[in-house]
């Protein structure tokens, strides 16, 4: 009988760290503010786990997003100005027209991000990152306008 729940313990335990709920370590009322209202500013949603999603149009001035899961998401026409970005993964997202002046995002992984014509003004991000990332009509930290991949 004891050997059924230590069976029973092991797979639940697996299925915690193999299958984490979405957003497991960020703060629930604020992911569900950012998801009704589109406005979160200041939001503390380190280690969110947000693939894939759809978060147009949204307003995350002064957000922490550090660590933060997300990959191929959706977040165009939004602002992200003075955000911590900080480890995020950002890979293969879509950033279309996003403002992410004085945003930190270092460490960040930026490899195949859409960044068609974001405003990195002033942003912590290095050239390494940006090379990986499609830049056109994007505004990188020095203030000059990158049409690198334009025409790609």
């Amino acid at each position: 009988m004891a050997t059924k729940y230590r069976i029973f313990f092991a797979i639940a335990i697996l299925i915690l760290f193999l299958f984490p709920a979405p957003a497991w370590a960020a703060n629930q009322s604020q992911i569900l503010q950012l998801k009704n209202t589109r406005l979160c500013q200041g939001c503390d949603l380190a280690n969110v786990y947000l693939p894939v999603a759809k978060l147009d149009y949204i307003y995350l001035l002064d957000a922490n997003l550090s660590k933060a899961k997300l990959t191929g998401a959706s977040i165009t026409f939004s602002n992200l100005s003075r955000a911590n970005l900080r480890g995020a993964n950002l890979s293969y997202g879509n950033f279309k027209r996003t403002k992410m002046i004085l945003a930190d995002l270092s460490g960040a992984i930026l490899d195949n991000a859409n960044l068609t014509e974001v405003d990195l003004t002033s942003a912590i991000v290095s050239e390494s990152q940006l090379a990986k990332a499609k830049l056109c009509k994007t505004i990188l930290p020095s203030g000059i306008t990158s049409n690198r991949d334009c025409l790609k």
